[in-house]
């Protein structure tokens, strides 16, 4: 088959031919490529499907290529990379690691084309991360590529639609399905917010910044059951990992589910609790003398403004969950259970309120000594189990010193 585009160059410091067990002429390429050294100019035509790279699932793997959550650089551990299918492969003679892709007449990405946008979406954003840390870039990531060769033109079409079609449904999904969620959807049902979560794939987008792993992972920083206040752990898990959080959460419903729907009574104000945490945390660092802007843990907003859905406010800075969650995890200490099994607040919700407003400069001071210690990394904050410790102990002392 002759080529019709011309040839794609890239570096892949490492490579691997593998023959196909059934076609005699098919090849597998297997190649590992610098994130930032994939080709803008590589083919698309057999993909089925158009990259819509504005939900939320895909915005989570944006945040992983970026580092912002998960353990640094594993993206190529994490993601099935991109699958093409091209006319041939051959190590170019201008470098050792460089070859050139020939691609002919609907030859391309036949599947990972919302991969292959997320990269070059944050080509620009990971190369300014990368100019801020001086010599040791912040973000190494690779990218796998499977380079298909040697097919017949009529094999292509049958490739494209089992590849884009072999897609497991999301465990949320089927959770949703067996009515898993339904005590939540049925608490939040009558608030601003409720179209603004979603509870199956497929359905998020930028007007729906949340699904139910966000929820529970919000939930399971005031699981008293797993984590009681008195035990000295903390839910580090609800920063590190969603699916973790997740099947914890479908583990829970197997036995009666207890041990989250107990905290249905104060499910609204937890999420009232996240967005004004978020919200007015560099408020208060600004009214103690700080400067909220210029700290590595507080988000800006380039264009526009970010949204508190839970609170029905915008504004251009917010924390990131690295710094919110271990904040909002303190609160912890401010949860008992109820004679009746259910959970409530030490005092009520307003005195949570009126303490966040009492202490948040504290605990933003504290954010700000682990950020430096941490070299102003917001996810080493939200990894730090001292710091999980610090917060939470600062607010058990107000409260126990206020409460005599």
């Amino acid at each position: 088959m002759s080529s019709s585009n011309p040839p794609v160059t890239l570096t892949a410091p490492y490579a691997r031919r593998v023959p196909d067990p059934i076609l005699r002429h098919a090849e597998r390429h297997i190649l590992f490529v610098r994130a930032l050294d994939v080709p803008d100019d590589l083919p698309k035509d057999p993909n089925p499907r158009q990259q819509k790279i504005d939900r939320l699932i895909y915005k989570d793997i944006a945040k992983h290529l970026r580092n912002e959550e998960g353990t640094p650089n594993t993206f190529h551990l994490k993601n099935k990379g991109i699958t093409l299918i091209a006319d041939e492969v051959r190590r170019s003679p201008h470098g050792k690691d460089v070859y050139e892709i020939s691609f002919g007449e609907s030859h391309g990405i036949v599947d990972g084309g919302h991969t292959y946008e997320i990269l070059r979406h944050n080509r620009e954003e990971i190369e300014e991360l990368n100019a801020r840390d001086g010599d040791e870039p912040e973000v190494e990531q690779f990218v796998k590529l499977e380079i298909i060769t040697g097919l017949s033109p009529d094999l292509v079409p049958e490739i494209a639609r089992g590849l884009n079609t072999a897609v497991q449904v999301q465990e949320m999904s089927l959770a949703n399905l067996q009515d898993r969620f339904n005590w939540i959807k049925e608490t939040i049902a009558d608030e601003p917010y409720a179209d603004k979560i979603v509870f199956r794939e497929n359905e998020q987008d930028s007007n729906k910044p949340y699904d139910a792993r966000d929820l529970l992972v919000i939930l399971d920083l005031f699981n008293i059951s797993d984590f009681p206040n008195n035990e000295g752990d903390y839910p580090l898990r609800a920063f590190s990992s969603k699916s973790k959080v997740l099947q914890n959460y479908l583990e829970d419903c197997k036995k009666g589910g207890a041990k989250y729907k107990m905290l249905q009574p104060i499910l609204k104000d937890i999420l009232v609790l996240h967005d004004t945490i978020s919200f007015e945390a560099g408020k208060l660092h600004n009214k103690a003398g700080g400067k909220a802007g210029k700290l590595a843990y507080v988000e800006s907003h380039k264009r526009g403004k970010f949204p508190f859905p839970f609170i029905g406010k915008e504004d251009q800075y917010r924390l990131f969950k690295g710094a919110l969650f271990p904040m909002l995890g303190a609160f912890r200490w401010m949860v008992e259970q109820r004679t009746d099994g259910q959970a409530q607040w030490v005092g009520g919700f307003d005195e949570v309120l009126g303490m966040w407003r009492e202490i948040g400069a504290e605990l933003m001071k504290a954010t700000q000594e682990t950020s430096e210690e941490r070299d102003r990394n917001p996810n080493a904050i939200g990894k730090s189990r001292n710091h999980w410790a610090t917060l939470h102990s600062t607010v058990a002392k107000y409260q126990l010193i206020s409460s005599r």
